[in-house]
């Protein structure tokens, strides 16, 4: 069965966020949650080729992210709730933590 792109979900644990590009080394979460910091959540795999997830402890609100790709591509999320204009070209993924 394959892997298809998912919005970010709240869970009971936090929000989950995924990413498939198989040919990535590593992958990690930037958002208004971590401002906006390249190493503070980076993404595991289960197997090889596999998708790209994290799951988020996040408070409610309204909170921005990307994706960066092995440590220099930004890549928007392919989907969100919404997107806003990062200011730079490209998409900022919106999620919403409701209570």
């Amino acid at each position: 069965m394959p892997v298809v792109p998912a919005p970010p979900a709240v869970t009971r644990d936090g929000v989950r966020f995924v990413l498939i590009k198989e040919d990535a080394s590593s992958v990690s979460l930037a958002g208004t949650f971590n401002q906006w910091s390249p190493s503070s959540h980076p993404l595991v795999r289960q197997k090889a080729h596999g998708p790209w997830t994290i799951v988020v402890p996040l408070p409610p609100g309204e909170h921005a992210f990307m994706f960066l790709v092995d440590g220099k591509q930004w890549v928007s999320p392919p989907m969100a709730e919404d997107y806003a204009d990062d200011g730079f070209g490209a998409r900022n993924g919106i999620v919403v933590v409701r209570r």
